[in-house]
């Protein structure tokens, strides 16, 4: 991953994604809108309708370059075309680039996804001070999927729903344990199959922010629950990264 913009000539389908930077202000930090469009562009480029590069941008020190054309992040740069908007983004991605095609109709996966994560960030910033809410949407994803039967949230294959809730899920998953002392119950083993699946994807693992770096990502919220003394020293910043991808043992795995 380079971490300085550069100009050179570059094939008609290379594209650039704009990320945040890091604890250190050059490494890949951990958004997960930021990863939902790592994610999106990397299985269209293992199909080859494209090529890309991210860059990580530090916000409070954004290079002179990139404030010329950008003021947030993510950011998708294409030739000379510079997309802001997260749907827009989305749409362009598609437009310009269909294989593989990973848009979906299912209203009824999209509506099992749509409350976890406000419920997650209002628990973690103790907006809510019980894990009551969040346990609920994790059901109701978890019955969904063991009604759908799939592997993923609309079929076998990642669609554009799995790469916006699987970075999510994430963050819930690692900053939740850390912040909270909340695990994902072993019991919603639907759930549990489908973090299992992503976890057995190149493309989760590729794009996947450190452990460190999600709980970084939210100790830098003002509101959220300060970090127990007792776990700094496993989320230290400039040790060796850690990734939080095993699963407990359910019945089908």
């Amino acid at each position: 991953m380079s971490a300085q913009l550069q100009a050179h000539s570059v094939p008609t389908n290379h594209v650039v994604l704009y990320v945040k930077a890091g604890w250190d202000g050059v490494s890949y930090g951990a958004c997960p809108f930021c990863q939902r469009f790592y994610m999106v562009l990397d299985l269209k480029a293992r199909a080859g309708s494209l090529t890309y590069d991210v860059i990580a941008v530090n916000m409070a020190r954004p290079l002179p370059e990139f404030k010329r054309f950008a003021s947030k992040l993510p950011v998708l740069k294409h030739g000379e075309e510079v997309v802001m908007d997260g749907d827009e983004m989305m749409q362009y991605i598609d437009d310009n680039f269909p294989e593989p095609d990973l848009r979906y109709e299912n209203g009824a996966a999209h509506s099992a996804c749509l409350d976890i994560f406000s419920k997650f960030s209002f628990y973690v910033k103790n907006v809510s001070h019980t894990e009551e809410h969040l346990l609920k949407e994790l059901l109701v994803i978890d019955q969904f999927l063991e009604r759908a039967g799939t592997r993923y949230l609309c079929g076998d294959a990642l669609s554009h729903l799995d790469c916006l809730m699987l970075p999510k899920l994430q963050h819930i998953r690692v900053a939740a344990a850390a912040f909270k002392d909340f695990r994902i119950p072993p019991q919603l083993t639907s759930l549990w199959r489908y973090l299992a699946a992503a976890y057995a994807s190149d493309t989760f693992r590729k794009t996947c922010p450190s452990d460190q770096e999600i709980v970084h990502h939210w100790s830098e919220k003002r509101e959220t629950t300060p970090l127990p003394e007792a776990k700094r020293k496993n989320f230290m910043l400039d040790s060796d990264p850690t990734f939080t991808l095993s699963v407990p043992q359910v019945n089908g795995n």
